[in-house]
């Protein structure tokens, strides 16, 4: 009665993690579709491709008839085309190709094709000309030079989340800004307001420094206090990017930390409308952090061509894939019957979740990383045929913890055949080129999911199996 009860509770042990393992296969192969509108849609993270899988957008830009005839210089055509690349990396495009027509400063731009890349397109027009200068006297007090660096912040309270735009400026900038706050300052009948204890007293406390006619409104980190605003004069500064005013405002009192935060929009907690406070406010921080351009252009044309491998190419190579693992499980159950079999079944799931973990560690797809892919597959299917043989070899040898000891034996033996393959992928980890970076990638990823899932579930299902 005890062995049948070991026996039955060894089954429900390998058939409970079984079942797991379709469930991941489940979501990894086919994913999870919930209803959105009026259609199904897979709420899984799709791959992302390279241009040659997916097609690239090409964008021409061309200069623009305004520019002055000193300005079409071969030197501001590379500095543009470098502010374009420092924009495009700043907005996480880790594939793309530039080509600049030294003579004309004409520039062809490719990059991959996805939900972002109408954003991508619209940041490479803009000027990114940013100035802080006088609201009579039109005299520029800072521009892009004073800036060091630009973020997007958040706060949530009750009422929502707001979105900020903070702007750190470089030494020069914030003892500039501090000069600027000290002399641009909120007075009463022109008078600059001490802030005492009487006045404290007397005052009100204001975290807004002006009305902003696109919703922009200057904050800082400091506690602001004003008296009466309906009294309040003083100079004011003007904020602008690319002549387009984003605020007018006086101080309340002198900046020395070097930074300012623009609130972007209102507080919401509308996903949508939030978003687009992000994207608004990122868009600018990436046009500030990369510099303006010397040369103003415009998009002549943004046409989406497509990949000459077709997605029917890749479902077959998909399918091949598919049919190679399945003769490979065959072969296990063959040779090493109901081992085999759970290997088989586990190497499965090491499939499923290798799927999900490309998808959600941002891999990009390409041809040479589906080289990387087939790799890894092959390797783990020589490491199941090194432990199954091992397991063969303990049970003869009639040892104790015969799934344990064959696991760390072949965990040392086959590690170290392979280590130049693990620095290999290391390595090309940090490649700057997208075929490199891609292949090492996918293979280090390859081979964490081998070393962590093989010790979790493939020894765990052969333990059970094993078990007396």
């Amino acid at each position: 009665m005890k062995k049948e009860r070991k026996n039955v509770m060894k089954t429900i042990k390998i058939l409970t993690i079984i079942l797991l393992i379709v469930l991941v296969s489940m979501v990894g192969f086919f994913g999870i579709y919930k209803q959105n509108k009026n259609q199904m849609a897979n709420i899984v993270k799709d791959y992302t491709y390279s241009m040659e899988l997916n097609g690239a957008r090409t964008i021409k830009l061309a200069l623009n008839s305004k520019n002055s005839d000193e300005t079409k210089t071969e030197e501001n055509y590379n500095k543009a085309k470098k502010v374009i690349e420092k924009r495009l990396k700043k907005l996480d495009v880790q594939e793309y190709n530039i080509s600049l027509n030294k003579a004309t400063g004409e520039m062809i731009i490719e990059v991959p094709e996805g939900s972002n890349t109408d954003t991508i397109v619209s940041n490479l027009t803009t000027v990114g000309k940013f100035e802080i200068s006088d609201s009579e006297t039109k005299e520029v007090l800072m521009n892009n030079d004073d800036i060091k660096s630009s973020s997007v912040l958040y706060n949530t309270t009750s009422s929502g989340t707001s979105v900020y735009l903070e702007i750190v400026f470089n030494n020069d900038g914030k003892k500039k800004l501090e000069d600027i706050s000290k002399t641009y300052v909120k007075s009463e009948n022109n008078t600059t307001e001490n802030n005492t204890v009487e006045n404290e007293t007397e005052g009100n406390t204001s975290t807004e420094n002006s009305e902003e006619a696109t919703n922009t409104e200057n904050t800082t980190n400091t506690e602001n206090k004003t008296t009466d605003s309906a009294s309040t004069t003083g100079k004011k500064i003007t904020m602008k990017i690319d002549d387009e005013e984003l605020m007018s405002t006086s101080f309340d009192e002198a900046i020395t930390t070097g930074k300012i935060q623009l609130s972007v929009g209102s507080a919401t907690s509308d996903k949508s409308t939030l978003n687009g406070y992000v994207t608004q406010a990122q868009n600018v921080a990436t046009v500030l952090d990369s510099g303006n351009l010397p040369v103003k252009y415009d998009l002549e044309k943004n046409q989406y061509i497509l990949s000459d491998i077709t997605e029917q190419d890749l479902r077959n190579i998909a399918i091949a894939v598919a049919v190679i693992s399945a003769i490979g499980i065959v072969v296990l159950i063959a040779k090493y019957k109901t081992n085999g079999l759970l290997a088989g079944i586990s190497f499965i799931g090491l499939l499923a979740i290798y799927a999900l973990l490309v998808r959600y560690t941002n891999v990009t797809i390409s041809i040479e990383s589906i080289c990387g892919i087939v790799v890894m597959l092959i390797l783990d299917y020589i490491f199941t045929i090194m432990l199954l043989k091992n397991i063969n070899k303990q049970n003869k040898e009639e040892v104790e913890n015969v799934v344990g000891k064959a696991t760390t034996e072949t965990y040392v033996k086959f590690f170290n055949r392979i280590l130049p393959i693990c620095i290999i992928a290391i390595v090309f980890c940090f490649g700057k080129w997208v075929p490199i970076n891609s292949f090492g990638m996918i293979s280090f990823w390859g081979l964490v999911i081998i070393a962590i899932y093989n010790a979790i579930v493939t020894k765990n299902l052969l333990k059970i199996k094993e078990s007396k």
